[in-house]
């Protein structure tokens, strides 16, 4: 139960603001603050199981981004490989190294708005206007974790079946390609299945016919209007020092950046401002529901 209820528009436009800066950053130390930040907002907000299994899923793709990469590109002045004609650059790996970052914090960002942000708000927002397209997005926001959690329905499923026939021992490469395919048909077929189920459902009660209603009610409040305007003073700040070069660096010929100049500047000190509400709002909740238990102990 959440203590602190903040209008779910000013959720969306923050988190909209968060995911922009994921792309629009790429020093290292601005990357550093804003992965250490949502990893620690994650973890209050009580997903860490979340975490660890987007780490899983993240680690062989960012470790092919940072491979492909140098091999791909070959721009920059300083080699670290040369064979023949063939050379792997510093800046080329550096490059991938904070794309790669860039990626992971924009994944662990939509996590967080899953967490914060349920559907029915979604709804309540968009559906008045944008019927179609509010739905359209709730299914491709749901739809990431609902197959993860399908697939591990179906490998339990699997694993069963193989630990009754105690086969699996000897299995060819082959094989367990096969099977992992398998395994894919079934969760596509699956999800298919319930989305025709859905879309039924969704016609037989007339969705989209008339403007939709909800049971929900938002009314602006003075932790929203405070929490709005600290938003957009600190993420104006930040655009302005984004302009000015700072939360940028130059990968390509040469890298360059200047350490006192990014970390001893307003415009730094600003962005971790903004990261920084949601941390407070959940270490508030997490005191104030350790108070009322020992309380009542």
């Amino acid at each position: 139960m959440k203590l602190t209820v903040i209008h779910p528009a000013v959720y969306v436009l923050y988190y909209f603001i968060l995911i922009i800066f994921a792309f629009l950053y790429n020093d290292p130390y601005y990357l550093i603050s804003f992965l250490i930040c949502i990893s620690v907002l994650i973890a209050l907000q009580g997903i860490s199981h979340e975490f660890k299994g987007l780490i899983k899923f993240f680690i062989p793709m960012s470790l092919l981004i940072i491979i492909l990469n140098p091999l791909t590109s070959h721009v920059g002045t300083t080699q670290i490989y040369i064979t023949g004609n063939f050379s792997i650059t510093l800046e080329a790996l550096i490059y991938g190294i904070l794309m790669s970052t860039s990626l992971l914090i924009i994944l662990l960002v939509f996590t967080s708005y899953n967490r914060a942000v349920s559907y029915q708000e979604m709804l309540y927002l968009f559906s008045k206007r944008f019927p179609h397209i509010s739905m359209v997005i709730i299914m491709a926001l749901r739809f990431v974790p609902l197959l993860s959690y399908r697939l591990s329905d179906v490998n339990k499923v699997f694993n069963f079946n193989q630990k009754r026939s105690r086969s699996g021992a000897g299995e060819s490469r082959a094989d367990k390609i096969k099977k992992n395919a398998n395994k894919l048909a079934v969760v596509v077929s699956w999800s298919m299945e319930e989305s025709m189920l859905t879309a039924k459902s969704m016609k037989a009660r007339g969705y989209g016919i008339k403007k939709r209603t909800s049971y929900l009610s938002y009314n602006f409040r003075r932790i929203d209007y405070l929490f709005l305007s600290l938003i957009l003073i600190t993420t104006i700040t930040s655009i302005l020092g984004l302009l000015q070069g700072y939360g940028r660096i130059e990968v390509y010929p040469t890298i360059s950046f200047n350490i006192s100049k990014d970390i001893l500047s307003i415009y730094y000190l600003s962005f971790l401002i903004l990261l920084i509400p949601m941390i407070y709002m959940e270490l508030r909740e997490r005191m104030v529901w350790y108070e009322f238990r020992t309380k009542k102990q």
